[in-house]
């Protein structure tokens, strides 16, 4: 049974209320769990709004309002977007989906939802209320927090996507992501701007990279070199064969990247990570990477363990 809360309480059960109240717009004080004269207030334009008795006192019916009214909406089969695409992420983290995450709810989606509520001796309707959305998140947050070395690889996905205006295959775009969220460890807030992408015949001085899967070029104007080397660096973590050009050749600045084992990449591309592997500067009369020396511009060559 739901218990009542009143002034003079303080516990997590006024704090979770206050906070259900600031997410509805009820409440804009201080989150302190002390329940006063001004979670009171809350509490009566909530009961008011909703045709409780406006009394200020969170009763059982006041509460269960609340947590109504502040449940995730169910996300379910035939649904697309940004909450399907957390949803399919959770369950993959956790072992019970195991086809791409595209955000799309459909037939393998439902059956992982069914086999997550099985596990939990829930009835197995394949669609993620509010009590699945909670203990997935619960789930996935106790789940040993991996790093850019023991993170898994990217998905064998060759699907050729749109990506910020330039083709790309799922598994580059899923690699480029990861890259910048290590940027954002480093403090680099901004996204990646892509001049050449994947699948591209067109740019006559790559030789041919760019003619298949897992090539990239990445503007850095407006960076200072330092933000740009870690740029390479975040690049490099997430498991590009990436250097800066610019310095010292004769193209024009700008990042250039190969991921790792793409099975679509050229055979020109997958030199270029060859001679990445041996420490060049990936083109032709292969030079000493730059970013391995020990002056200048040295961020190392880290390499994920699923890249090795």
């Amino acid at each position: 049974m739901t218990s009542t809360l009143t002034v003079g309480n303080r516990s997590a059960a006024v704090t979770q209320l206050q906070q259900q109240l600031s997410k509805l717009g009820f409440y804009n004080a201080k989150v302190d769990g002390s329940y006063g004269p001004i979670t009171k207030q809350a509490v009566s334009s909530f009961e008011k709004q909703h045709k409780l008795t406006a009394d200020g006192i969170a009763d059982g019916k006041t509460r269960d309002a609340l947590a109504k009214a502040t449940a995730p909406a169910a996300v379910k089969q035939g649904m697309s977007g940004a909450k399907v695409k957390t949803l399919q992420t959770q369950l993959q983290r956790l072992g019970f989906y195991k086809a791409p995450v595209d955000g799309s709810f459909g037939p393998v989606t439902k059956a992982a939802v069914q086999a997550f509520e099985r596990k939990h001796g829930w009835t197995p309707d394949g669609v993620a209320g509010a009590r699945v959305q909670a203990r997935l998140a619960e789930e996935v947050k106790a789940l040993p927090k991996a790093n850019w070395k023991t993170v898994g690889p990217p998905p064998s996905d060759y699907r050729i996507v749109n990506f910020r205006g330039v083709k790309v295959n799922v598994r580059t775009r899923v690699m480029l992501e990861r890259a910048e969220s290590y940027m954002k460890q480093m403090g680099i807030n901004s996204k990646l701007s892509i001049s050449q992408g994947s699948y591209n015949t067109s740019v006559s001085a790559s030789a041919g990279t760019h003619d298949g899967g897992g090539a990239l070029d990445i503007r850095i104007s407006g960076l200072s070199s330092a933000t740009a080397d870690n740029v390479v660096k975040a690049l490099r973590m997430a498991g590009f064969a990436g250097w800066r050009r610019g310095v010292n050749d004769s193209f024009p600045p700008h990042i250039h990247a190969i991921a790792i084992g793409d099975t679509r990449a050229t055979q020109v591309a997958k030199n270029q990570v060859a001679e990445y592997r041996r420490g060049g500067d990936g083109l032709v009369g292969s030079r000493a990477d730059m970013h391995l020396t020990s002056t200048g511009h040295n961020i190392g060559r880290p390499v994920p363990n699923w890249a090795h």
